[in-house]
C-alpha cells in the first residue's frame, strides 16, 4: 500500500514537471514571436531594422522544435525579409523556401502566399526563371481556387510584379496592381501598423510606374498623389516616390515640379547617404530637360552629379545611362568626337540591359558619325539600328500577341468556370434522382458480387500459383545459364593455364632443379646461356600472365576497350624484339614485309596481346631456317588487315576450326590459344582469318 502511494506521488510530480516545461517552451516561443512581429510591423527599411529582423528570426529558430511549423514559418519569413532588403538574395531564397515549406506542413494556406510571392521575385533576380514561373503558377492557382483568402491583395501584387517585370504583360500587370490596391485600401485606412500603410503606398507607386512606362504621366500622377500622406515614414519609400514624381513631371516637361521634387529627393537621401540609384536617374531626367531648353551649362552640371553618384555603386546599368547623357550633351554642343566616345562607352551596357535605349543610341551614333565625316562607320551603325528596330518591332508584336492570348485564356477560363458551375448544378439534380435507383440496384448487385468474388478469388489464387511457379522456373533457367557460363569460363581458365603457363613454368622448374641438384654440371659459358634462356622463358611467362589477366578482364561485365591511334611499325618492332631470341633458337627470321598504312585505331593492350600470341604460334609451328613475314594491307573489300605468314606443316580447315572453337578439351593440353585470340580480336571489333596451304599459313586480323 505504501509503495503504491509513493509511485502515485512520483507520477504526479513528473507530470507537473513535464507540463511546466511545455508551458515554459510555449511562453518563450510566444515572446519571441511577438518580438518578431513587432520588428516586422516597425520595419522602416533602415539598416538597423533589417538587422533586427534577421536577429529576432535567428533567435526564434533556435528555440523551435521540428514540429513547431507555424513558429518556424514566422521566423524564416522574418529572416527572408531582412536578407531580401539587404539584397542578399541567396540567403533570402533559402529562408523564403523554408518559410513556404513550414507553412505548407502547418496547412497555413493564407500564410504560404507570402513567401511564395517573395520567391517569384527572388528566382527572377537569380536567373531561375523556370522556378519563378512555377511559383507564379502556384500563386495563381491558389488565388483562383480559394475563396476564403483574406490577403488576396498581396497575391495580386506579386502577380503584378511577375507580369510586369518578368513577362512584360503590362495591361495584365496593371489589372493585378489595381485589384491589389483596391483590396488593400480599407486595410491602410484603418491600420496603425506603418508597414501595412507603406505596402499600400508601394502598390500605388507600381500602378504609377506602369502609367509612366506607357507615357501617361497624368494617370501616373493621379496615383502618386495618393502616396503623399505616407511620405516621411520611410527613407527608402520616400526616395522611390520622389524619383517617380520626377519622371512623371519630366514626361509633362513641367520643370518647376521636377525641380521641387528633385530638391525633396536630395533632402531625403541626405538623411541616409548611400548608393541611391534614384539620384542618378533623377539627375539625368533634369539634365534632359535642360538640354531641351538649350541650357547646356545646367545640363552638364546635372550629368556630372549623376556621374559622381553612379561611381559609388559602379553599376553598369547606371554608368551606361550616364555615358549616354554625356553623348547627348556633347552632340547638342556639336562636339561630335566626344559625343561618339561617350556613346561608344554606353554601347555595351545599353545592348545588355535596355534594347530600346540601345536602338536610340545606335541612331545617335549614326548621326554623329555622319557629322564627323565617317560614312563607313555611320553605315555600320545604321545597319545595326535597322536590324535592332526590326527585332524590337517583332518582339513587341509577339509580346502583344502573347499578352492578348494570356488575357483571352483568363477570360475563357472564367467563362468555362461559369459554364462548369451551371453544368454541375444540373448534374447534381440528376445525381439525386439517380441515387434512389442506384440504391435499389446496389442491393441486387451485392449478392451477385459476392458470388462473383468467390469465383474470382478461386481463379486468382490458381493464377497466382501458376505465375509463382513460372517465375521460379525462369529463375532456375537463369541460374542454370549462369552456372553453364561459369563452368565454361572455368574450363577456359584451366585451358589457359595448361596452354600458356604450364610449359614455361615446367622449363623454369627443370632448370632450377638441375642447377640445385648438380651445380657443377653446367659450365660458366653454358650457365650464362641458360640464364639468358631462363630470362627469355621468364619474359614469356610474364607475357602469358599479362595475356591471362587481360583475357580475364575482357570476361567481366561492362568491360570497355580504350581505342587510340597505334603506330603499327613501333608495335610490331616491339613484339618482334621480345620474340627475337625465341626465333633465333629455331634459326627463323622475323621481317616486316610492308605496311601500306602506318597507324590503326584500336586498343593497344589487346592488339599487342593478339599479335604477340599469333607471332609466337607462328614461331612454334614454323620449319627451321624459314622466314616469318608481318604485313599490313587492305583487302578487296577495302578493309585494313594485319597478316602473319609462316612456313610449316599444312593445317586442315577442320583442325583450324577445332583450334579456334576449342571443341575438345584433353587432360594434356587444351589448345585454347587461338580461341583466346579470337575472343580478344572480337573485342576490338575485328575478326580472325586463318588460311593454310603448301605455300604457308597466313593468319589475318581483319578490321571492320
Amino acid at each position: 500500500m505504501y509503495l503504491k502511494v509513493v509511485l502515485t506521488l512520483c507520477l504526479s510530480v513528473w507530470s507537473v514537471f513535464c507540463f511546466g516545461q511545455q508551458d515554459e517552451h510555449a511562453l518563450l516561443l510566444n515572446e519571441k514571436k511577438k518580438a518578431c512581429e513587432d520588428a516586422m510591423a516597425a520595419f522602416s527599411g533602415k539598416p538597423e531594422s533589417l538587422e533586427l529582423l534577421i536577429k529576432e528570426g535567428e533567435e526564434g529558430l533556435k528555440l523551435t522544435r521540428a514540429e513547431d511549423h507555424a513558429y518556424r514559418f514566422l521566423f524564416h519569413q522574418a529572416m527572408g525579409n531582412g536578407y531580401y532588403y539587404q539584397q542578399n538574395f541567396k540567403q533570402a531564397k533559402m529562408h523564403f523556401e523554408q518559410a513556404y515549406e513550414e507553412a505548407v506542413k502547418a496547412k497555413l494556406i493564407e500564410k504560404s502566399l507570402k513567401p511564395l510571392g517573395n520567391l517569384i521575385a527572388i528566382y527572377h533576380y537569380m536567373g531561375l526563371q523556370a522556378k519563378a514561373d512555377e511559383a507564379a503558377q502556384k500563386l495563381k492557382q491558389i488565388a483562383e481556387s480559394t475563396d476564403t483568402l483574406k490577403n488576396k491583395t498581396d497575391v495580386y501584387y506579386n502577380l503584378g510584379l511577375y507580369n510586369q517585370q518578368q513577362k512584360f504583360y503590362y495591361s495584365i500587370a496593371l489589372s493585378n496592381f489595381l485589384k491589389s490596391a483596391e483590396l488593400h485600401k480599407p486595410i491602410a485606412d484603418t491600420t496603425k501598423i506603418v508597414k501595412r500603410k507603406l505596402d499600400y503606398g508601394v502598390k500605388l507607386m507600381m500602378i504609377a510606374e506602369i502609367y509612366i512606362y506607357l507615357k501617361q504621366p497624368v494617370k501616373a500622377l493621379q496615383y502618386l498623389n495618393e502616396v503623399k500622406p505616407y511620405l516621411g515614414l520611410s527613407v527608402i519609400f520616400d526616395v522611390t516616390a520622389y524619383g517617380k514624381f520626377i519622371r512623371a513631371y519630366a514626361l509633362m516637361n513641367d520643370k518647376k515640379n521636377v525641380l521641387y521634387n528633385y530638391e525633396q529627393l536630395y533632402k531625403t537621401a541626405g538623411k541616409e547617404p548611400g548608393k541611391w540609384s534614384e539620384l542618378v536617374s533623377s539627375n539625368l531626367e533634369v539634365a534632359t530637360l535642360a538640354l531641351k531648353a538649350r541650357d547646356y551649362k545646367s545640363a552638364k552640371l546635372y550629368i556630372d552629379k549623376a556621374d559622381k553618384q553612379s561611381k559609388l555603386d559602379n553599376n553598369e546599368i547606371l554608368t551606361c545611362a550616364v555615358n549616354l547623357s554625356y553623348g547627348d550633351y556633347y552632340k547638342s554642343i556639336n562636339n561630335h568626337v566626344l559625343a561618339a566616345r561617350y556613346y561608344k562607352n554606353s554601347e555595351h551596357g545599353s545592348a545588355i540591359y535596355n534594347k530600346e535605349q540601345y536602338a536610340d543610341l545606335l541612331k545617335s551614333l549614326t548621326a554623329v558619325s555622319i557629322l564627323s565625316g565617317n560614312q563607313k562607320e555611320a553605315g555600320s551603325y545604321f545597319n545595326k539600328y535597322v536590324l535592332l528596330s526590326d527585332s524590337l518591332n517583332q518582339s513587341k508584336i509577339s509580346l502583344n500577341l502573347a499578352e492578348m492570348e494570356a488575357r483571352f485564356q483568363n477570360e475563357y477560363k472564367q467563362q468555362k468556370i461559369g459554364l462548369l458551375n451551371k453544368e454541375n448544378d444540373t448534374k447534381n439534380l440528376q445525381l439525386k434522382q439517380e441515387k434512389i435507383t442506384r440504391w435499389i440496384l446496389t442491393g441486387s448487385a451485392v449478392l451477385l458480387l459476392a458470388a462473383l468474388s468467390l469465383i474470382y478469388l478461386n481463379y486468382r489464387n490458381k493464377q497466382n500459383a501458376n505465375l509463382l511457379l513460372d517465375k521460379k522456373n525462369k529463375q532456375l533457367d537463369t541460374i542454370n545459364d549462369q552456372l553453364a557460363m561459369a563452368n565454361q569460363t572455368k574450363a577456359k581458365l584451366f585451358g589457359i593455364i595448361s596452354h600458356d603457363l604450364r610449359s614455361p613454368v615446367s622449363h623454369l622448374f627443370t632448370f632450377l632443379k638441375l642447377q640445385q641438384a648438380n651445380p657443377g654440371l653446367i659450365s660458366g659459358e653454358d650457365k650464362n646461356q641458360r640464364q639468358i634462356e631462363l630470362m627469355q622463358s621468364s619474359s614469356n611467362l610474364l607475357a602469358a600472365m599479362e595475356d591471362l589477366l587481360l583475357w580475364s578482364k575482357s570476361q567481366m561485365d561492362h568491360f570497355e576497350t580504350d581505342n587510340e591511334a597505334i603506330d603499327l611499325r613501333e608495335l610490331i618492332t616491339e613484339i618482334t624484339g621480345v620474340l627475337q631470341s625465341q626465333a633465333e633458337g629455331k634459326k627463323l627470321k622475323l621481317e616486316i614485309a610492308g605496311l601500306s598504312f602506318e597507324t590503326v585505331k584500336s586498343d593497344y593492350n589487346l592488339l599487342l596481346a593478339i599479335l604477340r600470341n599469333l607471332l609466337q604460334n607462328a614461331i612454334n609451328n614454323s620449319f627451321e631456317g624459314t622466314t616469318i613475314l608481318v604485313d599490313a594491307n587492305t583487302n578487296k573489300e577495302g578493309n585494313p588487315y594485319i597478316s602473319i605468314l609462316n612456313h610449316g606443316e599444312v593445317i586442315t580447315e577442320e583442325r583450324i576450326r577445332d583450334l579456334i572453337q576449342n571443341v575438345h578439351v584433353s587432360s594434356k593440353s587444351s589448345g585454347y590459344g587461338l580461341m583466346i585470340v579470337k575472343e580478344l580480336t572480337e573485342r576490338i571489333g575485328a575478326r580472325l582469318d586463318i588460311v593454310s596451304t603448301a605455300e604457308g599459313t597466313i593468319t589475318k586480323i581483319i578490321f571492320s
